[in-house]
């Protein structure tokens, strides 16, 4: 048993003996396999590596060369661009396996320079290209044909000049190419047809003239096309009907002519089409009524005609719909009452007639509603309060009737309400102080009569109020102090009555207020010097009494000042000098007594003084004469006397009497000559004849803007028709003497005689017509040449 034992632990040894050795074999074969291959494989790694390195080297050596051409401040913001290996360079993304650049992105990295420096065939598998939002310039290289991988091109939002190269053409991996707001003209390249890859194509905001290449057609992948703000011309191609992917078109702000192509209608997928802004004709295609997937329409500013498509209709998800400013006409379709998505809603500036439709009331997404400058009449419907979304309504300029209804009042979202320009009746509704959200309200230029309601004072965020021109009586109603946003109150031609509220000074924003023409009494309130922010203020044309106070010199921005035609008194203040930005002003037409105050010399901006019709006396300040900015000035009918400098500037002269009878040139100038004593001939010696004085008849003749037209009347009709027709040698003698003040009367004092002249051509009393005198005109008298050819 022992010996037998002994064997079977033998047999076990050596089993596990042949095992270890086998073992020992085996792992000898594999090292040495491993050795082997690895002598074998280790120079073609090498020689990858080596490749990879060169590659990697060969493009940071471009990039690097680009970057030392950029301007020097873009160098800075490149600071990560050094050594050899570009991987890791900010705006450059590289392959993993091969350590190729696969993608430039510098977008908004305020890079200024040109890309002429920029190795394009150094970079064989670059995908995409962002160099959008910088301030690179030139020409766009032809050599950026060498990038055949590229599948994105972005250099939208630069300043690139010069032509799109035709060789972008070549490069057919290309998915999406935008070039927006540069500066590149010329052509749209045929060759961009070839890009049949192409999805978005972006060419907006450039200078691109010719016409939209027909090749585009064939970009069957094409979602974006935007060539919007360019020069383009010419029609619309018929062939952009088929890009049957096309989601985007945007073809406005062009110069585009001739009809919308009804192939259009094709464009399933179409959700904007925006073709305004061009001088298309023609009507809108039933068409356009096919396109299920459209969102935004928008034609307007073209010259579009004929009737609004009732298969507009048909767009359910139409949100946006502008088709103002063209010449359509008819009734507004009831069919747009199905475009229950619809927001914006834009017919203004059109020929549209019958009556606004109730069926508006049922769109109740909407947010904006334009019927401005059309034909339309009837009344306001009652419906168009059921628009609770509604922010924005004009129906402006039509010839709307009835009264305004009060159930607008219930628009609680309303920022602006416009109805100006109609005939609408009856009172403002109490209802509309219900809109806290209006900022303009303008209701002017109608018969709307009653009261101002009080109920405005709770619109507290309105900025403007126009109410003129309409038939409103009774008092301002003092809510309208709480208007603390008003920045223009516009309550003139009416027949409001009272005096001006005391709080009207609250409102400090305010920079217009107008309350002429009205039957406004009592005393201008100290208050309105507190409007620190007014330009434009206009009393004239009231019954106001009282003094102009000083506190009017607080109002530094003060542009216009309208005081005329009151019943004003006093002197006028000194302080007015002190409204620096002041451009017009005029007091005349009341009972001001007293001197100019010289102060007036100091506004050097104005250019109209008008203080004719008063009592005023004294001298006229010379600082008058300095006005440079001056060009309309009216002293007449006052008892001033002007101060003259003589040449010498060594003393001075005085000159008195009315200033309607000397020269104009005096009133600017103070220079005189013997041209005006020739002027104030020509006023005494036409006074006679035409029996009043001649105001600013014969000067309007002798403008020239005069309408030529006016030219034509005849000089008897101009004559005093209480005093017997002249005839024969009379009539002579009357058409030489108006022959002579006509002359003497011209604007230029180069032009008029001397009085020499007028003396020898006083002793020839010889007319300068052989016509009789009914058949001739005021044209003929100045035409007739000067004293000397008519002798």
């Amino acid at each position: 048993m022992t010996s037998l034992s002994n064997k079977l632990h033998f047999n076990q040894f050596i089993s596990s003996l042949v095992f270890f050795l086998l073992v020992v074999v085996i792992l000898d074969f594999v090292c040495s396999s491993i050795a082997s291959v690895t002598s074998i494989t280790s120079p073609f790694v090498h020689t990858i590596n080596k490749v990879k390195v060169a590659e990697e080297r060969k493009e940071a050596k471009a990039l690097l060369k680009w970057k030392t051409n950029l301007h020097s401040t873009s160098q800075s913001f490149l600071s990560s661009w050094a050594g050899s290996n570009p991987c890791n360079w900010v705006g450059i993304n590289c392959d993993n396996k091969s350590g190729s650049v696969t993608h430039l992105n510098l977008s908004s990295h305020n890079l200024k320079g040109t890309l002429h420096s920029l190795s394009f065939q150094s970079f064989p598998n670059l995908l995409s290209v962002d160099l959008s939002h910088n301030s690179l310039f030139g020409t766009i290289p032809s050599n950026i044909v060498h990038l055949s991988k590229l599948s994105i091109l972005n250099l939208s939002y630069n300043q690139f000049t010069g032509r799109i190269p035709s060789e972008i053409g070549q490069l057919t991996s290309l998915h999406m190419f935008y070039l927006a707001a540069n500066r590149v003209s010329g052509l749209i390249p045929q060759e961009l047809g070839g890009l049949t890859s192409l999805s978005e194509l972006d060419l907006s905001s450039n200078n691109l003239t010719g016409t939209i290449p027909t090749s585009l057609g064939n970009l069957s992948n094409l979602t974006t096309l935007y060539i919007y703000k360019n020069q383009l011309s010419g029609s619309i191609p018929q062939e952009l009907g088929m890009l049957s992917s096309l989601t985007n078109l945007k073809l406005s702000v062009n110069s585009l002519t001739g009809t919308i192509p009804t192939l259009l209608g094709n464009l399933s997928n179409l959700t904007t089409l925006y073709l305004h802004t061009n001088q298309l004709s023609g009507s809108i295609p039933q068409e356009l009524g096919m396109l299920s997937s459209l969102t935004k329409l928008e034609l307007l500013v073209n010259s579009l005609i004929g009737t609004i498509p009732t298969s507009l209709g048909n767009l359910s998800n139409l949100t946006t719909l502008y088709l103002h400013t063209n010449q359509l006409f008819g009734s507004i379709p009831q069919e747009l009452g199905m475009l229950s998505s619809l927001t914006n809603l834009e017919l203004s500036v059109n020929s549209l007639t019958c009556t606004i439709p109730t069926f508006l009331g049922n769109l109740s997404n909407l947010t904006t509603l334009y019927l401005h400058m059309n034909q339309l009449s009837g009344s306001i419907p009652q419906e168009l309060g059921m628009l609770s979304s509604l922010t924005d309504l004009r129906s402006s300029i039509n010839s709307l009737t009835g009264t305004i209804p009060a159930s607008l009042g219930n628009l609680s979202n309303l920022t602006t309400l416009h109805f100006h320009t109609n005939q609408l009746s009856g009172s403002i509704p109490q209802e509309l102080g219900m809109l806290c959200s209006l900022t303009d309200l303008d209701l002017y230029k109608n018969s709307l009569i009653g009261t101002i309601p009080a109920s405005l004072g709770n619109l507290s965020n309105l900025t403007t109020l126009h109410f003129h021109t309409n038939q409103l009586f009774g008092s301002i109603p003092q809510e309208l102090g709480m208007l603390c946003s008003l920045t223009d109150l516009d309550l003139y031609k009416n027949s409001l009555i009272g005096t001006i509220p005391a709080f009207l000074g609250n409102l400090s924003n305010l920079t217009t207020l107008h309350l002429h023409m009205n039957q406004l009494s009592g005393s201008i309130p100290q208050e309105l010097g507190m409007l620190s922010s007014l330009a434009d203020l206009e009393l004239s044309v009231n019954s106001l009494t009282g003094t102009i106070l000083g506190s009017l010199g607080n109002l530094s921005n003060l542009t216009t000042l309208y005081l005329h035609t009151n019943q004003l008194f006093g002197s006028v203040s000194q302080e007015l000098g002190m409204l620096s930005f002041l451009t017009d002003l005029r007091l005349s037409i009341n009972s001001l007594t007293g001197t100019i105050p010289a102060s007036l010399g100091n506004l050097s901006n104005l250019t109209t003084l008008y203080l004719s019709k008063n009592q005023l006396s004294g001298f006229i300040p010379h600082g008058l004469g300095r006005l440079s900015s001056l060009t309309d000035l009216k002293l007449s009918i006052n008892s001033l006397t002007a101060r003259i400098m003589s040449s010498n500037t060594s003393y001075w002269t005085s000159f008195a009497g009315t200033f309607g009878y000397t020269a104009p040139e005096l009133a600017y100038t103070m220079e005189v000559s013997e041209k005006c004593d020739v002027y104030s001939f020509g006023v005494v010696a036409l006074e006679p004849i035409i029996g009043r004085h001649r105001g600013d008849l014969i000067s309007s003749f002798l403008s020239s803007s005069f309408p030529l037209s006016s030219h034509d009347v005849l000089l008897e009709d101009v004559l005093d028709q209480r005093l017997a027709h002249p005839t024969n040698r009379v009539a002579e003698k009357v058409v030489l003497v108006a022959k002579i003040a006509l002359t003497c009367l011209h604007t230029s004092p180069q032009s008029r005689p001397t009085m020499q002249q007028v003396y020898q051509k006083l002793l020839n009393w010889k007319s300068p017509f052989t016509k009789p005198l009914r058949m001739i005109t005021l044209r003929e008298l100045i035409d007739h040449g000067n004293l000397n050819e008519a002798s």
